[in-house]
């Protein structure tokens, strides 16, 4: 550029004044004045030997010609800028501590992190499994994801992703009759309940399961009881029956055969997942790189809700 006798400056002020139309606006963006801006516009078109803005009022135009030297530009700082975000956080070290649920960690965060950390590999993350709803400003927390409702006072909720329930088993459980076996058949077998939300907004998982299916006259109660949904799902997988269990965490034993499903029906659970962000993390850097992160796993996750009948 220097040979070419354009400074990087009047590029940032051409940036600036395109992107915004107005060469006030770019001003008080680059923290200079109206006049420099001007000097900038003028030194960068004698430079280049044609104009660059038609002036109309209190706003500026880009001429066709300078329409592409705009987009490059911006293309240009954008990377620039997002690069000199990683390195500033990748300086910094400070570590983004995220509270989760036992299962919602062993069954879907850990199995990921490895994608997150091959994009920011100098972002520590530090992992915090609780049932409990913790204090975010107490314990130092950044983020969290958390089922229920979406309502935490204090903290900004944002759907994560919805959770599906259906019946799963270990294949020598099921031995074979996928498609053919009916609800009332389930009191043949052990139920595994993992009713971490029972009393508000659900009764019981199973129950809400058996009524949306219609087999509402099937006795759920007795069985083995976990309040980790992952125990559940491990209890099943260890053949002691069959769990309750949430598509969403079961979609690695489901791809691999550990698990299968004796029904074709995926009823949503009354909670979802969410992001749960503290006000004063919102604009974090570190913070907000993980939930865009947590969003692009979240949609890459695929399942099909089927409200009918078996």
């Amino acid at each position: 550029m220097r040979r070419l006798g354009v400074h990087l400056n009047a590029l940032r002020a051409f940036e600036a004044a395109a992107r915004l139309s107005s060469f006030s606006g770019a001003a008080r963006e680059l923290h200079v004045s109206h006049s420099t801006i001007s000097h900038h516009i003028k030194g960068l078109e004698k430079s280049l030997g044609r104009a660059l803005f038609l002036r109309q009022n209190r706003r500026v135009i880009l001429t066709t010609e300078a329409e592409s030297l705009h987009r490059i530009l911006k293309h240009s700082f954008d990377n620039i800028s997002s690069e000199l975000e990683v390195l500033r956080i990748d300086g910094a070290k400070t570590p983004l501590k995220v509270t989760v649920t036992p299962s919602f960690a062993s069954k879907w965060l850990v199995r990921k992190l490895r994608s997150f950390r091959e994009v920011y590999p100098n972002i520590d993350v530090q992992v915090y499994p609780s049932l409990e709803l913790n204090d975010f400003s107490h314990d130092g927390l950044d983020v969290g994801v958390r089922t229920g409702l979406g309502d935490w006072p204090g903290l900004r909720a944002e759907l994560l992703m919805p959770v599906h329930m259906t019946p799963l088993c270990a294949p020598s459980v099921f031995n074979g009759h996928k498609g053919s076996m009916k609800p009332q058949a389930l009191q043949q077998f052990t139920l595994i309940h993992a009713d971490v939300s029972h009393g508000t907004g659900i009764e019981s998982e199973w129950r809400e399961w058996l009524l949306a299916v219609g087999a509402g006259d099937v006795d759920c109660s007795p069985g083995l009881s976990f309040k980790d949904p992952s125990l559940a799902l491990q209890a099943a997988i260890d053949g002691l029956g069959i769990a309750m269990g949430y598509v969403e965490l079961a979609a690695d034993d489901l791809s691999t055969g550990r698990l299968v499903q004796p029904f074709d029906v995926e009823v949503q659970h009354p909670w979802s997942y969410y992001i749960v962000i503290p006000e004063d993390s919102v604009d974090d850097r570190q913070t907000r790189l993980f939930c865009d992160w947590l969003r692009l796993e979240a949609a890459s996750l695929t399942t099909i809700s089927q409200y009918k009948a078996v």
